[in-house]
């Protein structure tokens, strides 16, 4: 197959959209308080650089708000470990999408948890508590942080109520109390504080969230939540059958519809936040996590979902991650952009790749690539191939796919000057630490000669480093570059 995309630097631009860029996800909240943990964030920091951080179970008892003894009016609360959480992402740059939960156990109606670390998915047993402890821990962060910084922070409420039993035990007009009581008592200390919801998994309850705070007179700044291109069963109410890739059309018609019902209801200018997204939600799904096909998904789902949401948050930053038990092997399906390691695995790169691309973005022709251009000429592009998902393997082993491999040739036009060009490459075999691990014998306890050799499969191989000269009336320059099936490619032409 070959592509032939004319770039014109002397087209017209629109800026680049960085929604994608706007946060991240992390698993809970008592994580970040390891420090092999903040150095994986530090290393997205410093080579992608996300403007947010969201997670989960800042109110769990690992955290330690409610704390054992009582005060005249409740529960004695302690915002140490809270503190130094978002004091970390703080000076790293990120501004916090505090998920408010789960529920402390002195606070709970029962005894239901979820995940390794036990978050409590019951309601409160005393409403006013609930409120107490949102109104007193939003005032801290005000009072700490400054009113001005926690004015560009957003606060969510729960996570994933419409999955019964296993997020929450109450009913979908249960939550909706919570989420009353919470926006009151978060519009309460400052109401200039965002507030929002439901942050329901397959875009669940949007128009009855909407639906019930303009009836009811809650307080409503934006709508938060989730989708993974596997999990078309569970949208159709089956959620103990089969999932299925649904492909990029799944995924945007996701996005179209909440805009939709966010423009025909009572908050037609609120904010819509996708504060979680991925492959799959399954936690064991290699090939879906830890491959190249991630990279190419990702690079994709960016680019046709691109317009239609704030923000974006991909799910999650690290492998360090507890939900069901930290990994047992290097490379297990986790969600991460780096493994427990640190290793980069080739959705980093895709992630870093989009934040290295100019602010001015070419309309192309080309369905999987993005060409973007400097003030002052400069040229980066990537470009990706994604394969057809024949049948996923949620299990660990390789999804069955379809795909040939690519040929495609960027016809610059304008180029004058001298250019240092160079291209980069990962695809299964380069940029690809998986790749390199199973070579080794997949070892469970990497030393550490082989974790410093798998840091060095990790990053992409340069293809081409060379200077060109380009004469005033030249001509058209061809840049061809091959792809095979889930590779991704980063092109760049800066001047010398």
């Amino acid at each position: 197959m070959t592509t032939l995309t004319s770039v014109d630097l002397a087209a017209a631009s629109v800026t680049f959209n960085r929604f994608f860029q706007r946060g991240v996800g992390s698993c809970h909240a008592y994580l970040t308080l390891r420090e092999d943990f903040r150095e994986h964030v530090r290393l997205a920091q410093q080579e992608i650089g996300f403007g947010g951080i969201r997670f989960h179970g800042i109110f769990s008892d690992y955290v330690g708000v409610v704390h054992h003894g009582d005060e005249a009016d409740g529960p004695q609360l302690n915002f140490q470990n809270a503190t130094k959480i978002y004091e970390f992402f703080v000076a790293q740059g990120m501004k916090p999408f505090v998920e408010l939960g789960f529920m402390p156990t002195r606070l709970a109606s029962g005894a239901e948890t979820i995940f390794d670390y036990r978050g409590n998915i019951t309601p409160p047993k005393d409403w006013a508590q609930w409120s107490r402890l949102v109104r007193r821990f939003v005032a801290h962060l005000v009072n700490y942080f400054g009113v001005a910084e926690v004015h560009t922070w957003h606060f969510e409420v729960w996570n994933e109520p419409d999955l019964h039993n296993t997020f929450w035990t109450g009913s979908m007009a249960d939550y909706f109390q919570l989420y009353a009581e919470t926006a009151r008592a978060v519009k309460f200390v400052d109401a200039q504080l965002r507030v929002g919801g439901p942050a329901t998994s397959k875009t669940m309850w949007v128009p009855d969230l909407l639906a019930f705070c303009a009836e009811q007179h809650v307080p409503l700044d934006f709508i938060s939540t989730h989708h993974y291109c596997v999990d078309a069963d569970l949208v159709r109410g089956v959620p103990d059958g089969p999932m299925y890739y649904r492909g990029m059309k799944g995924m945007v018609g996701d996005v179209q519809r909440v805009r939709e019902q966010i423009a025909a209801s009572a908050f037609p200018n609120a904010e819509l936040h996708f504060t979680e997204w991925n492959s799959s939600p399954a936690h064991e799904d290699v090939y879906g996590k830890d491959t190249a096909f991630t990279a190419a998904f990702a690079l994709q789902t960016i680019k046709d979902v691109s317009g239609l949401v704030d923000s974006y948050m991909w799910w999650t930053v690290s492998d360090i991650f507890e939900e069901s038990g930290l990994s047992l092997r290097p490379f297990t399906g986790k969600y991460g952009l780096v493994n427990q390691h640190g290793i980069k695995k080739p959705v980093f790169h895709a992630f870093r790749w989009l934040a290295r691309l100019y602010g001015e973005e070419i309309a192309l022709a080309h369905g999987s690539a993005r060409a973007t251009r400097s003030t002052q000429g400069d040229v980066r592009i990537l470009s990706w191939n994604l394969p057809e998902v024949i049948e996923t393997d949620l299990g660990g082993g390789d999804w069955q796919t379809k795909g040939v491999q690519r040929t495609d040739t960027f016809v610059l036009k304008g180029l004058q000057g001298r250019y240092r060009l160079r291209v980069w490459i990962v695809d299964d075999q380069r940029g690809n630490a998986l790749h390199v691990w199973r070579e080794m014998g997949a070892p469970d306890y990497p030393k550490a000669v082989q974790i410093a050799a798998l840091r060095v499969a990790a990053e992409p191989f340069c293809l081409r480093d060379e200077v060109l000269d380009f004469a005033v009336g030249q001509g058209d320059f061809n840049l061809t570059q091959e792809l095979a099936p889930c590779a991704l490619a980063f092109l760049e032409l800066d001047r010398v």
